[in-house]
């Protein structure tokens, strides 16, 4: 495995062939896998794959061209499949497992990203996908210690599933996500004017009756951001 990872850091042509590489290993191994010892080479020959698919997904996203219908395919299609064999890992690691919680944060990002597809003529979006992006990245995060871009992901997430359908959980969440994401100087390359106006916008609500608040309604003093 550790000569896919030097092949993988050289030209295009090197990634693309460690990856036909590492989905050979990994139908060997399902192929040959038993019980105990066989059930660690899968999780290690789908982990070196799905870090792979990342690096290809991750050169490509940053010079992809949107008006070449080739590349967009195949970087939906990698993304696919990072999704299918990142989360197949999940679900075969124990919760306590040290790794559980970054794969699970990768399962959401990728899975937000699909869901809020932008590049054109997406799919229409899935809201199983926002599901297991909130969901994953709820229980991958910690609001204290977490990253700006899973703040990011979190509070964008979250405001989409929270337009479907109205939670008083996920509009708690909506607020921790924003404060945490407002203690970064950019707030995840939103503002903190900008934030703190989406939060408004997404929280103080009304009903038909003016001043009447919806149910799930947060006070003003809660959107401090501080």
């Amino acid at each position: 495995m550790s000569d896919l990872a030097e092949r993988a850091a050289g030209p295009d042509e090197d990634l693309d062939a460690a990856i036909d590489q590492a989905r050979a290993a990994v139908s060997a191994v399902l192929h040959a896998a038993t019980a105990g010892e066989g059930s660690v080479l899968v999780a290690k020959a789908r982990a070196v794959l799905a870090d792979l698919l990342d690096q290809r997904m991750t050169r490509a996203t940053a010079r992809l061209d949107a008006g070449d219908p080739g590349a967009v395919r195949a970087a939906r299609a990698d993304r696919d499949e990072a999704i299918a064999v990142t989360a197949a890992l999940l679900y075969a690691l124990p919760p306590g497992e040290p790794a559980w919680r970054e794969v699970a944060l990768t399962v959401g990002r990728l899975s937000y990203d699909r869901y809020r597809d932008a590049w054109p003529d997406p799919e229409p979006p899935d809201p199983d996908d926002l599901d297991a992006a909130c969901d994953l990245l709820l229980r991958g995060a910690r609001a204290e210690e977490a990253d700006e871009r899973t703040a990011l992901y979190l509070f964008l997430a979250l405001r989409d599933r929270k337009r479907l359908l109205a939670s008083p959980a996920d509009a708690a969440e909506l607020v921790t996500w924003g404060r945490r994401l407002a203690t970064f100087p950019e707030a995840g390359g939103l503002g903190r004017g900008s934030l703190h106006n989406m939060l408004e916008a997404e929280l103080v609500t009304r009903t038909e009756s003016p001043g009447r608040p919806a149910a799930w309604w947060i006070p003003r003093q809660r959107l401090a951001l501080g």
